[in-house]
């Protein structure tokens, strides 16, 4: 398992986190609602980006104050990127720019995405332990409910055409 990141490296991340939330939620506020062509308000383009800002927000908040509430914590090794950082952004970047609309369907993509997410994340730990087999069939049933799910919620619900 890994160390707990300090409470002055978590203090650093609330307030960029924060931010982050408060422009994304400033750019779902100022983006056309579309009211010229007479469309529910449910399915205006900036109300999912708003409700993800607001997320943000809130989850830096809570970062903010568990930071706070640190006692005893000098934190006098600040490391602000950390290897575990490094991967998820990698993870990330392979996921939006080299796999989503490159051929796979959309459902597939998501579906790797998270598989590996969670194996990579979790390897040292089942490794450790002993539970390789365990962990990565863990790993398939959640990539395969969350692939299934946010299918099902983006093309059912807020009706968006998937790549």
């Amino acid at each position: 398992m890994t160390e707990r990141p300090s409470a002055r490296a978590d203090l650093v991340w609330s307030l960029i986190w924060i931010a982050f939330g408060a422009a994304v939620l400033y750019g779902a506020w100022t983006m056309d609602r579309l009211q010229a062509l007479h469309i529910n308000p449910y399915t205006a383009p900036g109300l999912v980006p708003g409700f993800l800002g607001l997320g943000l927000i809130g989850l830096g908040l809570a970062l903010l104050v568990r930071s706070l509430g640190a006692a005893g914590d000098s934190g006098a090794d600040v490391r602000l990127i950390t290897p575990r950082l490094l991967l998820a952004a990698g993870l990330c970047v392979a996921y939006a720019v080299g796999l989503v609309g490159r051929g796979l369907p959309f459902w597939l993509t998501t579906a790797l995405f998270v598989f590996v997410s969670i194996a990579a994340f979790r390897w040292p730990e089942h490794w450790a332990s002993g539970t390789v087999g365990r962990g990565l069939i863990a790993a398939l049933l959640c990539a395969a409910g969350t692939a299934a799910g946010v299918t099902l919620v983006f093309q059912e619900i807020f009706l968006v055409r998937l790549p």
